[in-house]
């Protein structure tokens, strides 16, 4: 018997996923989130797994892991100090970043203040040319002067970003060498390794987040192996990347800025995997946990990425899953500004205290006190009994911040709470798709995340969203993802050549030394390099323009015929996107891409044929008031676990699970697939 372990961790909640990889069986576990220290919240969620499925922890062969230790040390600046090496003249790349302005009008903004304060910001000369010519070679007693400085400054981190290292690294590889090995102790980030492309302001903040947060994730990674090992748990450690791939523990504290996005990524993953099962080839996924509501859209299956993102104003330059952030989840708190108007988050109540009806000492109304209020929680309890709810103090909590500041009911004030919450999803999910051209009448809403389900038909409703897929683990959904996500690598070779210089030998060598360098990594985790399968992607764009289109290459050597067509490729999916193109104007080639992909086992959700002799009354556990805008309806409580495929159910119903709830509105039916989806549509 051997087992597959995916451990997410949330703001709120830690979630588990275990894959009995020779009955293709799967468990579940969701348990409260340890802030302070991930680790112990990981250790004691795989614990309880152990003892109520008397596992043998031996046979837990692999471990996958998405976390928020990057994220969060970024986000709330709890990094390291850590210095700065660039070429002498541009310190203040950093500080002066580009151009943009988010608010043209906004005379009062702010820019972000940089994670390396200009006094630890050290110029050594050299200067490589954006050809990789050395037009200066390094001087090398400035490197040891370099190192005085440094040890004078007592940083724990340093990043190394050379003007144009990313066309040759010479300079920044001796830097890095000397740097090791006086200063052992030293973490050393070179932007070489990290982000090897050009847009020097892009590649030295991706380079500076990377080196702020790499201790820190250093330190967490060796306890949570720590953790692993004590339990007995014979596996590596493999964390999620933000591009939707998995990588060795080693290669995450090298390079820890490419999990930034692990846990929403993780998200994204496994709810895509199942919408393709169930032939829903374009889909909104919404992850709605206990802080955060993330929304990613899937286009013809694939999973939507980006080279270039932001995190709390800073770019980040590594290759990521599209997701657009809201702070707005579960734990949401609900609060009054100064005009009087009802707002809700994004500060959330996460864990500890959480929502008031966790009696956790919690006194703020939250989007989880509301929906328990108007009976779309269970009263007693959640996790199956896991986690007691208190409806008096979710009550009290509303009537005191909310109702009676407003002078309105309890219930009143709920419903509020739940129509704000509800309008600020709205308008994410139209950013993701209305906004990039994308009709949602197209797309099959799927939702995730412990709050998801509890919400998901009111915004399909106001968004004409025909269907709403709610997957057979909703409040565990990134943890199965961590299950369906393979290993990857993504490299980047920077050309910046007109596309009529650019010879076909050229580029056959380039994606071969990329081909190399990703199966050097993949040996590392134990992928042999036959089984390591390579996408490759050309940045092109018409000479002039300020941003890039990604063209597909075709896998072998290429020759002149393959060129001609790249670039007919490339005239078509700028005509699709802006509308037009000009096949006659010159092309520069920006960037070549290449994704090395190790396929791994993947838990089939398949369940057979429907069973129409299976009535759905069997999981029907009883009857409660729920309110539907604002009018209290008798409404049928099911227990999913007992539900089976064929199985439908008409509206108004509350389908209750372990990890999450599911609000069928009475406009409503919700059918059961084969893979145990439920598929929820409006009645015709």
């Amino acid at each position: 018997m051997t087992y597959r372990l995916g451990v997410d961790v949330g703001g709120t909640f830690t979630d588990l996923a275990l894959h009995n990889t020779e009955n293709d069986s799967l468990e579940f576990a969701k348990i409260p989130s340890t802030p302070s220290n991930q680790a112990i919240g990981v250790f004691n969620g795989i614990s309880q797994l152990i003892e109520r499925f008397a596992i043998d922890p031996e046979q837990i062969r692999f471990f996958s892991h998405g976390t928020t230790v990057a994220t969060n040390t970024l986000i709330e600046r709890k990094g390291v100090k850590s210095a700065l090496v660039v070429t002498q003249g541009f310190k203040d790349v950093l500080q002066i970043g580009r151009q943009d302005r988010p608010h043209l009008y906004d005379w009062r903004i702010q820019k972000t203040v940089p994670l390396v304060p200009r006094n630890l910001r050290f110029e050594i000369s050299e200067r490589v040319l954006y050809t990789g010519e050395v037009k200066k070679t390094l001087d090398e007693k400035e490197l040891d002067s370099l190192i005085a400085d440094l040890r004078n400054a007592e940083v724990e981190a340093v990043s190394v970003c050379l003007l144009h290292s990313y066309a040759n690294p010479v300079h920044e590889r001796m830097i890095g060498k000397k740097l090791k090995k006086a200063l052992p102790e030293l973490v050393v980030s070179l932007s070489c390794d990290v982000v090897s492309e050009f847009k020097e302001y892009e590649r030295m903040s991706t380079t500076t987040i990377n080196s702020y947060v790499a201790p820190i994730m250093g330190r967490y990674i060796r306890r949570l192996q720590e953790s692993i090992s004590s339990l007995k748990i014979d596996s590596e450690v493999h964390i999620m990347q933000s591009n939707g791939g998995t990588m060795g523990a080693d290669l995450a504290v090298e390079k820890p800025v490419h999990t930034i996005l692990s846990g929403p990524a993780a998200g994204v993953i496994g709810s895509v995997a199942i919408a393709n099962q169930a032939q829903e080839l374009n889909s909104i996924s919404v992850d709605m946990g206990g802080t955060s509501f993330d929304i990613s859209l899937c286009y013809r299956g694939e999973v939507r990425r980006t080279q270039d993102s932001e995190i709390e104003n800073l770019p980040v330059k590594v290759p990521m899953v599209d997701i657009h952030t809201l702070g707005a989840g579960g734990g949401s708190i609900a609060w009054i500004d100064q005009g009087g108007a009802l707002r809700v988050g994004p500060e959330s109540a996460g864990s500890e205290p959480g929502p008031a009806c966790y009696n956790r000492g919690g006194t703020q109304a939250t989007v989880t006190d509301a929906n328990l209020a108007l009976g779309r929680l269970n009263p007693v309890s959640l996790l199956g009994g896991g986690l007691g709810l208190d409806l008096k103090k979710a009550e009290n909590a509303i009537n005191t911040n909310i109702a009676q500041p407003l002078g309105i009911s309890i219930l009143e004030a709920a419903e509020g709470i739940i129509r704000v919450v509800n309008a600020g999803m709205i308008k994410g999910i139209r950013i993701v798709s209305v906004s990039k051209g994308y009709d949602p009448r197209e797309f099959c809403l799927v939702t995730f995340g412990g709050a998801g389900p509890v919400h998901a038909s009111e915004l399909a409703a106001e968004l004409e969203i025909p269907r709403v897929l709610v997957p057979i683990a909703p409040g565990v959904t990134s943890a199965l993802g961590l299950l369906m996500a393979d290993l990857r690598e993504d490299l980047v070779r920077t050309i910046l050549r007109p596309s009529d210089s650019v010879e076909p030998h050229e580029l056959n060598q380039r994606f071969g030394e990329m081909e190399s360098e990703a199966v050097e990594t993949m040996n590392r985790e134990g992928v042999a390099s036959e089984e390591v399968i390579y996408v490759r992607v050309a940045d092109i764009r018409y000479m002039g323009q300020g941003f890039e289109l990604e063209v597909p290459v075709a896998s072998g050597t290429l020759n002149d015929n393959s060129l001609n067509k790249i670039y007919e490729e490339f005239h078509k999916i700028h005509t699709q996107i802006y509308g037009y193109s000009q096949p006659e104007s010159e092309m520069e080639i920006v960037n070549l891409r290449l994704t090395a992909l190790a396929r791994m086992p993947r838990p089939d959700l398949d369940k057979g044929e429907t069973d129409l002799n299976v009535s759905s009354d069997v999981a029907k556990v009883g009857i409660r008031k729920v309110f539907f805008s604002n009018q209290a309806i008798k409404t049928n409580v099911y227990d999913r676990s007992k539900l089976v495929p064929g199985n439908m159910i008409k509206g108004p119903a509350i389908i209750e699970q372990l990890d999450s709830t599911t609000v069928l509105w009475p406009d409503q039916t919700a059918s059961v697939d084969r893979y145990l989806n439920l598929l929820l549509e409006r009645i015709k």
